[in-house]
């Protein structure tokens, strides 16, 4: 053992006399590192020399196999964290823990004894007080690294895509686990292009990729955390361009959690939020939404970019930065009532990946196992890219640019100009992934982004927001709908309305009170949504009904007037129903 200056540890440790032992396995600790005055450690655990008379001295166990300090961890806010390493079975093992978990013995054993810790509860007493000396004396010799508390952006400018890559992430809720394991690389980025290229002729699904894109950007142009909302009937593969876009960070497969699921709370909703700093988060399939209270809560504490504060211990006010992408038959939208909102969320109608049959599913088809086989390895090489152009001076361009293509997107309505910002941040991801040799294909032009996002003030309203509410409800009680052909007998709370056909498509016709019920539970008023209805040709009409809206139609033998829905607005015309009348 050498001693060649003084060190940190002498500065730290005056006083205190030499050790007395150099412990030699580096797979543990780096060379030079001491064990404290009074203790051993050998393959078969450590020991401390106690005085049990006057010139009498025993060695008591501390652990029983070697057992060390070898890093100590600081996160950005300062906090620490410490690994400890130990042999077991001629395999090191290695934990990290908070710091005020290693100070109390018993607790420690308590955390660790089903890793395998080499120490007893009787021995905790003993085992705190032999690892906060070797620390001490091996201050200059343990290392002190960097800890991330979450993906994405450091406090050093670093940005980390996934554990180890380029720092170790100890998240701070155990429920975050699963989804930072899912964040690793897997199959090759050749695969994944080839995946993402069935893409090219699906704009819409585009949008999903390229608000996973950007997400990074975020922090660079100073935008505040939104939501893509890509929404419509099933089948269309929203799940899929969803899936798709998150495989460039993560594994998007049903056997991962890169995919984030809307049965959840609100904690739990922060808490997976709070994983990521400028990277995406999917909240999968609207129809599992099981309070619409959290959803509303949780679009406006999106671009708060952190949650709600708690006291009682719970946790508060837990920061993130993302883009959430959400799907599902039913729109975000139709969860709140609230107008504001709408700036909030961009959303995307159309179908991802079109209504061309069988061409469309192949598409779909390929991009679904392509990503799901090759995965996280496009977002690496598009932050380091990213990087580079930082590092060269170039977050003015980045900024100047999002800046022009803030205003070419504000279109012509004021709701539009409120989400400018946030289609522009996915209008520049789309160039720079190209750009950079990321996407194999452009960015699309201007009039696909003004087709997918320039919704005209009077049609951004409730009325399309309550018509999902509608077809939501339709397609999950069917059983209440009355048939020409059905047997059964009415429910117990009486029939919401019947199947029907109109110029040979099939429909449904609903009683207005039944509706009008149905509307008031998810927030919206009847009466304040039929005229967007109205206008945009949702119902069926009749001149000879006052009101024209409301047709007297056949319900389980008798005559209702009941608002009838145009083919394809609740129904899809695919659906086979009964005969007309």
């Amino acid at each position: 053992m050498s001693d060649d200056n003084t060190t940190d540890t002498d500065r730290a440790d005056a006083g205190q006399e030499k050790a007395t032992e150099e412990w030699s396995d580096h797979r543990l600790v780096p060379e030079g590192v001491r064990m404290p005055t009074g203790y051993t450690i050998s393959y078969g655990g450590v020991w401390v020399e106690k005085q049990i008379a006057k010139d009498t001295f025993v060695d008591v166990r501390v652990a029983w196999a070697p057992l060390v300090v070898s890093s100590v961890y600081v996160d950005p806010i300062g906090d620490q964290a410490v690994e400890l390493a130990w042999v077991d079975r001629g395999r090191v093992v290695t934990r990290i823990v908070p710091r005020n978990v290693v100070r109390r013995g018993r607790v420690l054993v308590a955390t660790l004894g089903d890793a395998g810790l080499p120490v007893i509860e009787g021995d905790a007493r003993l085992v705190e007080r032999y690892l906060a000396a070797f620390e001490s004396i091996n201050q200059g010799k343990i290392p002190r690294v960097h800890l991330a508390r979450q993906l994405g952006w450091q406090a050093d400018g670093t940005f980390v895509t996934a554990q180890d890559t380029p720092h170790k992430v100890e998240v701070k809720f155990d429920e975050q686990k699963p989804a930072l394991a899912a964040h690793q690389p897997a199959g090759t980025f050749a695969g994944w292009q080839a995946a993402i290229k069935r893409m090219e002729s699906y704009p819409a699904a585009q949008m999903a990729l390229y608000a996973c894109l950007a997400a990074p950007l975020l922090q660079i142009v100073g935008v505040n955390s939104f939501a893509v909302d890509i929404c419509g009937r099933s089948t269309r593969g929203k799940t899929t361009a969803a899936a798709g876009g998150m495989s460039a960070w993560a594994d998007p497969s049903e056997k991962a959690d890169g995919l984030y699921s809307w049965r959840t709370t609100m904690l739990a909703a922060e808490k997976r939020l709070n994983l990521v700093n400028g990277l995406p988060v999917v909240f999968d399939e609207t129809k599992l939404v099981q309070n619409p209270e959290m959803v509303h809560g949780l679009l406006y504490a999106i671009p708060k970019n952190h949650g709600a504060a708690r006291g009682g211990g719970w946790p508060s006010g837990l920061p993130w930065r993302t883009v959430v992408v959400s799907t599902g038959e039913q729109s975000v939208l139709t969860f709140t009532t609230d107008q504001g909102a709408g700036a909030r969320v961009l959303s995307v109608k159309e179908a991802p990946f079109g209504t061309d049959g069988p061409e469309s599913a192949a598409a779909a088809i390929e991009v679904r196992d392509g990503t799901a086989e090759n995965f996280g390895t496009a977002g690496p090489r598009y932050v380091e890219k990213l990087l580079d152009v930082l590092a060269d001076g170039g977050k003015r361009a980045i900024v100047a640019r999002h800046k022009e293509l803030t205003a070419d997107h504000r279109y012509e309505s004021d709701m539009s100009a409120r989400r400018a910002p946030f289609v522009a941040c996915l209008a520049l991801a789309a160039e720079l992934s190209h750009q950079w040799g990321i996407v194999p294909f452009p960015a699309p032009e201007m009039d696909v982004w003004r087709r997918l996002f320039a919704t005209a003030d009077q049609t951004d309203n409730r009325g399309e927001m309550a018509l999902d509410v509608v077809r939501e409800y339709v397609a999950s009680h069917g059983a209440e709908l009355w048939s020409p052909h059905t047997t059964e007998k009415a429910p117990f709370s009486g029939w919401v309305g019947r199947d029907i056909t109109v110029d040979g498509a099939p429909t449904v016709a609903l009683l207005p009170q039944r509706l009008r019920d149905v509307l008031t539970r998810a927030g919206y008023d009847l009466d304040a949504v039929l005229p967007s209805w109205r206008e945009a040709a949702v119902l069926v009409e009749n001149g000879k009904s006052r009101p024209a809206y409301l047709i007297p139609k056949k319900l389980d033998g008798r005559l209702a007037r009941m608002l009838v829905f145009a083919p394809g607005h609740i129904v899809s015309v695919e659906t086979s129903t009964g005969d007309g009348e």
